[in-house]
């Protein structure tokens, strides 16, 4: 079995005659096109203290509280 996709061969198994496709044509060209235009990127997120993105729900209910308190002056 191999252990890297490359060793694998470029050429798909041949089809049994009467096999029924999962995807069309049509399908795949879709793909590739959607594929393209969602490439990866790098990103740099906050992370807070407490290991979740920021801001946590903790930081966001907090905020939500000092503004409260802040209107109410």
């Amino acid at each position: 079995m191999p252990d890297r996709p490359d060793d694998q061969p470029s050429e798909p198994a041949a089809r049994r005659p009467g096999a029924q496709r999962l995807v069309s044509e049509q399908d795949v060209e879709d793909a590739d096109d959607t594929l393209f235009a969602h490439p990866p990127r790098v990103v740099r997120r906050w992370v807070c203290g407490c290991g979740m993105d920021y801001p946590c729900t903790d930081v966001l209910f907090a905020r939500l509280v000092k503004a409260t308190a802040e209107a109410d002056k």
